[in-house]
């Protein structure tokens, strides 16, 4: 008799955390070596998205309003976005990406593919794209259950010896 997997009766979530870990953990390391400790999805964002603002980036990827900003201004600083104004309301800022953020996108794509490699070895296309989808669906059904703010993974700073 098949001695019973450990893992089959955990939570989704639990599975999700255990896979998420060691997943941005390497990603952030690949993407040190570009300038970048983290927070790479909002670039990848603002390149999708024409006229984003800081808002839609928040509600998209769900990272709270002050921390949006201090991510926009880390990343203005080292000039990779620029904000500018919306010429229907003054109030609202676009997010773009500027040259310079331009030209680092195929370097973080190129780390996230490399990555997805490795995550999906064993996988044909067919199950990797099925695999994709069926995440997505999964968001989908429960982005709006009621549910209490959980920090997933936070990194830690590495100490300079």
């Amino acid at each position: 008799m098949p001695i019973k997997d450990i893992y089959q009766d955990m939570p989704l979530g639990k599975l999700f955390s255990m896979i998420t870990k060691p997943y941005f953990g390497a990603l952030v390391l690949k993407l040190e070596e570009v300038g970048l400790e983290k927070d790479f999805s909002v670039l990848i964002l603002i390149e999708q998205k024409q006229n984003c603002t800081q808002q839609f980036i928040s509600d998209s990827l769900q990272i709270d309003k002050v921390s949006m900003v201090k991510i926009i201004d880390g990343f203005s600083k080292k000039q990779l976005v620029k904000r500018i104004q919306n010429p229907k309301d003054r109030r609202e800022y676009f997010i773009e990406l500027t040259d310079k953020g331009r030209k680092l996108m195929p370097k973080i794509h190129k780390a996230i593919q490399e990555l997805n490699d490795i995550a999906f070895k064993g996988f044909s296309e067919k199950e990797r794209k099925t695999f994709t989808k069926a995440m997505i669906t999964m968001y989908h059904n429960i982005e709006h259950f009621p549910s209490s703010h959980v920090i997933v993974y936070k990194t830690k700073k590495k100490s300079k010896a």
